[in-house]
This record gives C-alpha cells, sequence and structure tokens, in this order.
C-alpha cells in the first residue's frame, strides 16, 4: 500500500513538472546511458596555436579606490589560488589541476572519457560542482581587469597561459568541464566580457573565437535538456547562444552555425523569460540567488544587444525583465545590500567585473536597472564597477524609485516593513517545483542585520560523513513541523511531492491602532493545518500560528543569529532584543549550523518551540529602540 501511495504520488508530480518536459528528460537518460549521446557530440582537441587568446589594452581612468581589493585577489590567482563559489581561497596549482576537487584533495578519474559517459555522482570525488568551479572562468575577469588599469605584464601572461592550458586538457566533449552546457555558458559569458574588458571584443584572436564557437557547439546541440529543466539553465544556455553567435558573427564569418545558433538564441530567451518569470517578477526557482543569476544572465543579453546594435526584444521580456529587477530590489535590505538566503543558493556570481562581496547585491541591481530603465537604485560606490566597464559609468541617471513598502507578491512572499526593520514571509506557490520545505518561513531584519535567518544550501551533494543539517529541511527553516515530518514529500535530492496550496492568503492590513496584519492558512496532505498571522507594531513582530488537525506534536522553530543570549522568566534576551511567549512552554535552544556560501557553515542558535496539542501559539519578538 505504501509502495502504491508512492507511485501515485510520483504520477502527481510527473503531471505538474510537465508531461512533455518529463519524458524529454527520459529520453535524454536514456540517450547517457545507451551511449547513443556520444555520437552527437564529437570529440576535438583545439588547434594551439603561437596566437595569444587576448591581448593588451591599458585602460587610465580606472577610479584609483576601487584598486585594492582587485590587486588582491589577482595577485592570488597569479599565485595559484582561485576563488571558490566567491568566497573559499584555494591553491590548485599554476596552471591549476583542472579536474582536482580541492575541498577533498580527490582527482576526477577518467578524464579522456568523453563527458556523456560520465557519471554525475562519483562518492570518492564529491560534489562535482567542486571540479566545475575552477573552469567557470571566474579568473579571467578578475586578470583582465588588474591588467587593464595597471598594464602589469604578469597578470594577462597568466590569463592567457592558463586559457592555453585549459584548452589543452580539456578537449571538446572529453572530460566533466563538459558535462553541463551552462557551465560551457558561463565560460562563454567570461571570455567575452574579458575581450570587453581588454578593448579586444571587435578585434578579437582567431584562437579565441574557435574557442568560443566550440562552446557554442556543445551548447546548441543540447539545449532542449536545459530547456525541459525549467530553471536557470535554459536561460543562460540560451543567452550565451544569442550573444556568442551574434558577437562571432560582427567579427568574422567562418564560423557557418553562428547566425543560427544566434537566432535559436533569441528565440529560447524570450520564450524562457515569459514562461518562467512571474508577472510580479518571480522566478521559478523560488531562490534569491538565483534571482540574480536570471538578473545577471538579462544585463549580458541586452548589455550585447545594445553593443552590438540588435533590434529590441519583445514587450513582454522588458516589461518582466523590470519585474525581476523589481522583485529583487524589494527583498534587498538597503543599509546592507544584502537579501534573505532564500532557497536554493550554489554559490552562483554571474556578474563578476566587480570586488563586491558575494552577499551584496547591489552590483546586479544596479547595472540591470541602468541597463533596462535608466535609474539606479542607489548611490554611487564600488557596486558600480560593472557600469564602468559598460560604459555606462559617467552618465547621469536620475534615481526614480520610491521609498519600499509593505506588499504581497503574488509569486509566494509578504515583506513587512517598519522605520528599523522588515520581515519576509514565504507562502505556498509553486506553478514550478519548489526545492525547500520552507513554507510560511519568516525571516527578519534589523538595522540591516539579518537576526532570524534562513538556512542556505551547503552542498547539493554533501559528503556522508559530514555531520550537517538537511538546510532544505523544514527543521532548518523558521517555521512549523507536524509530527517531526516534512511538509511535502522528499521524491529526490532536487525533487519534492505533494506541492502545497494555500487555504487562504490575505492582504496586509492596517487597524486603527496603525498595526500591520498579515496572515494565510494551509493545510498539508495528513489534513494537519497551520495558519499563521504576522502583526507588525513599531518595534516588536508578533507571531501567532494557531495549529490543528491530527498531529500528536509539532515544533515552531527559528534560526536566531548566533549571539549571547541569556534566559530569564522564559524570555529570550539578545543584544538586539527578546523573545517572549503567550505562556509558559517547553522550549530549548541548540547549536545549529547557517550556510551563506556554498560549502560554508558557521554556528546559529536553533530556537525549538514544543507543542503537544492544537492550540494559538504566540511568540513575541520586541526589538530594541
Amino acid at each position: 500500500m505504501i509502495a502504491f501511495s508512492r507511485i501515485y504520488l510520483y504520477i502527481q508530480t510527473i503531471f505538474k513538472l510537465g508531461i512533455l518536459n518529463v519524458a524529454y528528460v527520459a529520453w535524454y537518460r536514456f540517450t547517457l546511458k545507451s551511449g547513443i549521446r556520444t555520437y552527437f557530440f564529437p570529440k576535438r582537441k583545439f588547434h594551439i596555436t603561437d596566437d595569444v587568446f587576448l591581448k593588451c589594452q591599458v585602460r587610465s581612468n580606472y577610479p584609483s579606490i576601487w584598486k585594492n581589493r582587485l590587486l588582491e585577489d589577482a595577485d592570488k590567482i597569479t599565485n595559484g589560488e582561485i576563488r571558490y563559489y566567491a568566497y573559499h581561497w584555494k591553491n590548485i596549482g599554476n596552471p591549476p589541476n583542472w579536474f582536482l576537487n580541492p575541498f577533498n584533495n580527490h582527482i576526477y578519474p577518467k578524464i579522456q572519457n568523453h563527458w556523456s559517459r560520465l557519471p554525475d555522482f562519483l562518492p570518492e570525488v564529491g560534489d562535482i560542482k567542486n571540479i566545475w568551479e575552477a573552469s567557470r572562468f571566474e579568473w579571467v575577469n578578475t586578470l583582465s581587469r588588474a591588467f587593464a588599469v595597471t598594464g602589469k605584464t604578469e597578470y594577462i601572461e597568466t590569463l592567457n597561459n592558463w586559457i592555453n592550458d585549459w584548452a589543452e586538457n580539456n578537449p571538446l566533449n572529453e572530460g566533466p568541464n563538459w558535462k553541463c552546457g551552462q557551465e560551457a555558458s558561463i565560460r562563454v559569458f567570461n571570455l567575452i566580457n574579458t575581450a570587453l574588458i581588454l578593448d579586444q571584443d571587435d578585434k578579437p584572436s582567431k584562437v579565441l573565437c574557435d574557442l568560443i564557437y566550440a562552446h557554442l557547439e556543445r551548447i546548441n546541440s543540447n539545449i532542449l535538456y536545459a530547456i525541459a529543466q525549467d530553471n536557470n539553465h535554459g536561460i543562460s544556455e540560451a543567452t550565451a547562444l544569442f550573444i556568442g553567435g551574434n558577437w562571432l558573427n560582427s567579427n568574422s564569418n567562418i564560423y557557418p552555425k553562428a547566425s543560427q545558433f544566434a537566432t535559436k538564441g533569441r528565440k529560447w530567451i524570450e520564450n524562457r523569460i515569459k514562461e518562467l518569470v512571474e508577472d510580479d517578477g518571480g522566478f521559478s526557482q523560488h531562490s534569491i540567488t538565483y534571482q540574480r543569476v536570471l538578473l545577471d544572465t538579462l544585463i549580458f543579453a541586452e548589455f550585447w544587444r545594445q553593443k552590438l546594435e540588435l533590434p529590441a526584444f519583445s514587450d513582454i521580456f522588458y516589461s518582466k525583465a523590470n519585474a525581476a529587477i523589481n522583485w529583487l530590489w524589494i527583498l534587498t535590505d538597503e543599509k546592507s545590500g544584502n537579501c534573505p538566503n532564500l532557497g536554493s543558493n550554489d554559490g552562483a556570481l554571474f556578474l563578476n567585473m566587480h570586488s563586491c562581496e558575494y552577499r551584496d547585491f547591489r552590483p546586479s541591481l544596479q547595472t540591470a536597472s541602468v541597463l533596462f530603465s535608466n535609474k539606479k537604485y542607489f548611490d554611487g560606490g564600488i557596486w558600480d564597477e560593472p557600469l564602468y566597464w559598460f560604459e555606462k559609468l559617467n552618465v547621469h541617471f536620475e534615481n526614480k524609485y520610491k521609498k519600499k513598502v509593505s506588499e504581497v507578491l503574488n509569486s509566494g512572499y509578504v515583506v513587512m516593513k517598519s522605520p528599523l526593520s522588515w520581515c519576509l514571509l514565504r507562502f505556498p506557490h509553486f506553478r514550478f517545483r519548489p526545492s525547500h520545505n520552507d513554507v510560511f518561513h519568516f525571516d527578519l531584519w534589523y538595522k540591516g542585520e539579518n537576526i532570524i535567518q534562513d538556512s542556505g544550501t551547503y552542498s547539493y551533494n554533501s559528503p556522508i560523513s559530514e555531520k550537517f543539517v538537511d538546510y532544505k529541511s523544514v527543521h532548518s527553516h523558521n517555521t512549523v513541523s507536524f509530527d517531526n515530518k516534512e511538509q511535502m514529500t522528499v521524491l529526490g535530492r532536487f525533487l519534492l511531492g505533494n506541492w502545497i496550496t494555500p487555504d487562504s492568503i490575505s492582504p496586509i492590513s492596517n487597524n486603527n491602532d496603525n498595526l500591520q496584519i498579515w496572515e494565510g492558512q494551509y493545510s498539508d496532505s495528513r489534513s494537519n493545518s497551520h495558519k499563521r498571522k504576522i502583526t507588525q507594531t513599531e518595534n516588536s513582530w508578533i507571531i501567532e500560528d494557531i495549529l490543528s488537525g491530527n498531529f500528536k506534536t509539532a515544533t515552531i522553530g527559528f534560526n536566531l543569529r548566533a549571539d549571547k543570549l541569556s534566559i530569564e522568566n522564559n524570555i529570550i534576551k539578545m543584544t538586539w532584543g527578546e523573545i517572549n511567549f503567550s505562556a509558559n512552554t517547553k522550549f530549548e535552544i541548540h547549536q545549529n549550523f547557517i550556510s551563506d556560501y556554498y560549502w560554508e557553515t558557521h554556528s546559529s542558535n536553533r530556537l525549538i518551540i514544543q507543542i503537544d496539542k492544537a492550540q494559538s501559539f504566540v511568540t513575541t519578538i520586541k526589538l530594541n529602540s
């Protein structure tokens, strides 16, 4: 009976994912296992000549205040260090070992095999993203920027030596660094943007054009698999085809399929933006960092469209692009530039033409807003560097954005504002597959600090020996769990079943005492019900959880920033305020872990409140004035 129920749940989930998408993925996996796909992707060595990939061009007007961090990073790279996930510096050699996982020092085996014959997960190697990261070529933008502002030949020599070494050790379609079309797309973005930085974008070397053309061949032949994912892969791969195909056409007439790539890329960009971006700007992946990946990809598409003087995209493209920018603006803390650590976080930072911190979302917002709306969100700062390279820094733009207000976003988010704090609440809206069990998660920000936090991701393929929590679990979010079970059934590494739909979602209201109030309710597949009501006063947030159903026990959990705390008379006191409850109750606080960056964790405090019967329970968070 249990097996039948699970089969039925898989069938139900397949219909939600889309029959055609699932059918294509099934066909794709069959062609991998059978070896058929090797015939679609012939291996080919790159023809290495004495010509350099990128030549020298020095800039003279780079703001000197931006230099220190840039040159510090560039010097680390010339010493054989690469920054993984915009956070971890790892020494992997000069030139690098392109097949090393520096987190466990294992080397990917059988690198001469066709990429389609290599497994997705190898226990002895670990997370394949740790292999791919060095081959994303983030370092090319750092080295090119450093050379362009100093003229130091060590930077340009390292840049060319490393690209040459990568091409020699990674023949087309051979080895793990060709397994993913999106990884190839990211290399295209970084190489073409580096040509721009070095003022070589309109007179590139033939070896650079050949390398990019080979990447476009790989992407083009497998793009339907990316489209079937209904996520960022389809958009990024389509954008690489659009930019790369048009860029090659503008510089040479010897690449026969360049026009075809460009046309196909434009078609799928338009399709993916129309299908995957909600009217309010929310993206299909329910993730802050993937929202930024979306914005960065759109930045590249629109910048190169303008640069190459190509026809504009459709009205719906621009409407949804601006909505996506505004969506991220609404969820960005204005004081810090940071955002709630919502949903999956894989460490991606596509727009790496600046030296800001990974969790600073201002560079993407500022650049996207200028490109799409001729507006700025923020005053000038280091986050403006991409505009410098795009030659839009010195153009005056008036800030026309209104101050953010409390609102409910139909894509599944509630944002409530007060003078010193603001909250985000996640409610169920799953037109596309959810990744985390985070329904009714509550995130709280106070004076630019995230004091009640989301969990992050840590890794998509954590080592079994690691004793870390499941960051996607309901037990890692600030919400309720019934009988210690997940809100939605875990069917696979990236797949949940029993998608929750809301029973009710209210607008934000103001009562006579000028209190802001929001409430919503859902019922899970076991007929348990959770109603959450948020009331915001001048310096307090009141969370009322009304729990009903057949559950035996329930827990209410919160991730608290790792501050010093004390407990007095059932009141939890912290540096920023206190938390108290509507009645005496059982609760405990233990050490937990939060992951702000991929493959990184740090300590937090996990508050767990025990509920043993259906009831209404009130948690009051009082902030220092």
